[in-house]
């Protein structure tokens, strides 16, 4: 190859880098990087297009539309609410007995990361608050002990015999027996006096 055919070469390279970088940047407005996101020009029913066109400021995108609350966002009271039965004064969280208590350290600690905080559905793993509410799959404290203890490597949950104790799976139980119940809301228990 001569020495001209590979200029050339490089002025083409060039000439395509700099063609595309311009007409990356043709649609811009100046140097003002705050210009208004491009509206959706999707064609629109002509029943409903005069009502949208004066409700809406053809200048700036519209806002995305929250989803509707899930069954998570439901079981957590908002800030300010009374507090439930049974919640300690004082706002130390809800009055658990001492195994709950010991229960809710034992799940933070080995259930959360997969079944969801505060037992919380989780897209992860089972719903525990369907599992353990009465007449669920898992109601009674054999079944979810041996659950708990044997696992279910088919479905991707480990043994925990190696990890927890009887009593430790017992305690967990009780907690989110209590929680299925709807008996301990969501949050960290007030530490019962010992």
């Amino acid at each position: 190859m001569s020495m001209s055919a590979n200029y050339a070469g490089m002025v083409a390279v060039a000439f395509l880098l700099g063609f595309t970088q311009t007409a990356c940047n043709s649609g811009a407005r100046g140097t003002d990087d705050t210009a208004a996101a491009p509206i959706d020009s999707a064609p629109r029913d002509t029943a409903t297009a005069p009502i949208e066109a004066a409700q809406s400021d053809s200048t700036v995108a519209t806002q995305p539309t929250p989803p509707p609350p899930s069954e998570a966002q439901r079981d957590t009271p908002p800030a300010g609410a009374a507090q439930p039965s049974g919640q300690a004064a004082g706002g130390g969280g809800p009055k658990v007995s001492q195994i709950e208590y010991e229960g809710w350290r034992q799940y933070s600690v080995n259930c959360a990361r997969c079944h969801g905080q505060d037992v919380l559905p989780n897209p992860v793993a089972a719903n525990l608050l369907v599992s353990l509410a009465p007449g669920g799959p898992m109601a009674t404290s054999e079944t979810f002990f041996q659950v708990v203890n044997e696992g279910r490597p088919e479905r991707g949950m480990p043994a925990f015999k190696s990890i927890m104790t009887p009593d430790q799976i017992k305690a967990t139980y009780a907690y989110v027996k209590g929680r299925a119940e709807k008996r301990i809301p969501a949050g960290r228990p007030a530490s019962p006096p010992t």
